[in-house]
């Protein structure tokens, strides 16, 4: 029997996250699989961590930020965390969960990272509503895999980053890894790391919506900024690890 470790990071989702979690239980046990969830609150200022304490299961395990660290930070707090070799990452509103059972049956087919990939050649896009918003989402997502192809040689047409349904399996002395994303990239280094060292890697197209939620907002110049510096933080790490190998 396959062990999972599912790591969830949250912020400020008091309205859906125990329906989430609940769900989430319900599915695995239906996959007949031991398994962990690492929820970890990200400095949410609602009610979100009393929710998740109000679920009473004792493979659930709450991390608390103090404050808002950022995604990727809460992620590696919880891969510190996780006792299993195998790792699902999902977002705290569980996207793409119709490709959950798959992630796990491709895990247990000694894949070693498997993620939802928007940019493989069957996927689409089912709401055709596009508003400035959701194209500007779009593009900044294609703008980010134009970069990563163009720099660190990260296929587009078969690495989509930043789809929040990802599953890998620990590969040797994982724990004594080195990542420097905080905010939002943790992804990229993951990808990466697993295509260097020529890992099974298998991609999963997915039909989708563009929702209205996104960490990515057109007015929001503080934040955008902050994505682009650590972007290009991430790129000329990675670039500087190639010339010394």
């Amino acid at each position: 029997m396959i062990s999972l470790s599912i790591i969830i990071p949250t912020f400020n989702d008091e309205k859906i996250i125990k329906k989430k979690i609940l769900f989430l239980v319900k599915k695995i046990k239906q996959l007949k699989v031991n398994y962990e969830i690492i929820i970890i609150n990200d400095g949410s200022i609602d009610n979100t961590k009393l929710e998740i304490l109000s679920v009473k299961n004792e493979k659930i395990f709450l991390i608390n930020n103090l404050e808002n660290k950022g995604k990727s930070y809460s992620i590696r707090r919880g891969l510190k965390k996780s006792k299993f070799n195998h790792v699902v990452l999902i977002d705290s509103d569980l996207p793409y969960f119709s490709k959950f059972s798959l992630i796990v049956k491709k895990l247990k087919k000694n894949y070693d990272f498997i993620f939802i990939n928007r940019r493989h050649l069957k996927s689409r896009v089912t709401n055709n509503n596009f508003n400035l918003y959701k194209i500007f989402r779009y593009l900044a997502g294609y703008v980010i895999s134009v970069l990563l192809k163009l720099t660190i040689d990260l296929d587009i047409g078969k690495v989509d980053t930043q789809a929040g349904l990802k599953g890998f399996k620990k590969i040797k002395n994982f724990n004594n890894l080195k990542f420097i994303s905080n905010k939002f990239f943790l992804d990229i280094e993951l990808i990466y790391l697993y295509t260097k060292l020529s890992k099974k890697i298998i991609s999963i197209p997915v039909i989708y919506k563009i929702s209205s939620n996104s960490s990515i907002k057109i007015l929001n110049i503080k934040k955008n900024i902050q994505i682009i510096l650590e972007l290009f933080k991430i790129i000329f790490n990675i670039i500087s690890e190639k010339k010394k190998s």
